[in-house]
């Protein structure tokens, strides 16, 4: 555990901010694009300050609810309050420790891939670009059916993504990798994380998964800049 807690900008970041001692910006690199600063107090929002579609999504939340990816735990925290019995699943051991100061109830510190629940959930929530957890395009598929697996039957995946395709000249996609795959690593001071896959899901690809996996993607929902969303089941 010492050894995951010294390679996690991420969560001494957070822990940095819940405590108001945070004097370190946290970066995220990725490979041909220049560093990007990560809005850590972002993380930590309210219902209020959310946007809009993860608003409507929250919403549309039923029964035993997952939160994967849960970060600072602020989906968690909102839900837990609205009187929802929640989990949040996080790989971050010091993101778990602040979700526990932040008073949530049910938290699962380890990697999604291994996780299995000792009792399934009615929703599991993919919200901030939830389905980026995948990886890769290829994974997507896989990374649907490990989700599944911990539904229900009838149960929901509530997902926002983003089409990144508009930070590509028309014509000029990259030729070795889907447009929407990156490669990112996060820097907090001194403290470096390892670089990690994430993907970026258009629409269209992910219907196409979707017909794969056996999956219907409803409530179609559109944000603000090239964001979307909506309510993912199964067919039984």
């Amino acid at each position: 555990m010492s050894q995951l807690k010294n390679n996690d900008p991420l969560g001494q970041a957070l822990i940095d901010e819940w405590k108001g001692v945070r004097k370190e910006k946290l970066w995220t690199d990725a490979p041909n694009f220049a560093p990007e600063e990560f809005p850590v107090s972002y993380l930590m929002r309210s219902y209020r300050d959310m946007p809009l579609i993860e608003k409507e999504l929250l919403q549309k939340s039923q029964g035993r609810i997952l939160d994967v990816g849960a970060a600072s735990g602020s989906h968690s925290l909102y839900l837990q309050e609205q009187g929802f019995e929640i989990t949040a699943l996080e790989i971050s051991p010091l993101a778990c420790e602040l979700m526990q100061l932040r008073g949530i109830h049910s938290i699962e510190c380890c990697d999604l891939w291994t996780y299995k629940p000792d009792e399934l959930f009615d929703t599991v929530l993919l919200v901030m670009n939830g389905l980026g957890l995948a990886g890769t395009l290829n994974e997507l598929p896989k990374f649907l059916e490990k989700v599944r697996s911990w539904l229900r039957p009838n149960g929901q995946i509530l997902f926002d993504s983003s089409d990144v395709s508009y930070l590509y000249d028309p014509g000029y996609f990259p030729e070795d990798r889907y447009f929407g795959e990156f490669r990112y690593r996060f820097r907090y001071g001194a403290v470096l994380s390892s670089t990690f896959p994430w993907v970026f899901v258009d629409p269209k690809s992910l219907q196409e998964v979707l017909e794969k996996v056996g999956g219907e993607w409803k409530d179609k929902l559109k944000g603000d800049h090239y964001d979307y969303g909506g309510v993912i089941r199964f067919h039984e």
